[in-house]
């Protein structure tokens, strides 16, 4: 299941033009885990781009998200109910929903949802992500990362919402 998900993500890379370095590592389950990892393979400065896959709650119906955070934060679920229109309630998406909607396990989820991830149609973006010059995430895999320069990930992402959603650890 993982490897569907990391060819889409390479090939969306490779279609784009986007320079990125793909490392294999031991697994990495935590933010914390792959920052260290990162650093050990020669990327010290890379920040993680923490991808939480959930699911939204609208008054007119309910629908996936993919969150995405500095690893260094945590999410904000107030201010983040407070920053998108008709919002009522957020929850984590389940194992069996993260193998269902995007060929993941929990922890190695990557920062994309369509077109990518076609079940999964919202893309929200902490703003403090843009922040930081270069960011690595766990590529469909937890001991696989890919890492590139902030800039070049937005080159490629389309975010449905871009909002202040996150605070430092």
């Amino acid at each position: 299941m993982n490897q569907h998900a990391y060819e889409a993500i390479v090939a969306l890379l490779e279609e784009k033009h986007v320079e990125y370095v793909c490392i294999t590592h031991e697994p990495s389950k935590t933010s914390e885990e792959s920052r260290a990892v990162r650093a050990s393979a020669g990327y010290p400065e890379t920040e993680g781009a923490k991808a939480l896959l959930t699911k939204f709650y609208f008054t007119e119906g309910d629908v996936f998200a993919t969150i995405v955070l500095p690893g260094s934060h945590t999410l904000d679920k107030e201010k983040l109910l407070a920053s998108i229109p008709g919002l009522k309630k957020i929850r984590f998406a389940t194992p069996e929903e993260m193998g269902q909607l995007a060929g993941v396990v929990p922890g190695c989820m990557p920062p994309f949802a369509t077109p990518i991830f076609p079940d999964i149609p919202l893309l929200i973006i902490a703003s403090a992500l843009a922040t930081f010059d270069r960011i690595g995430f766990n590529a469909a895999y937890l001991e696989k990362s890919i890492i590139l320069s902030s800039t070049d990930y937005f080159s490629v992402v389309t975010p449905s919402y871009m909002v202040e959603c996150s605070v430092p650890k």
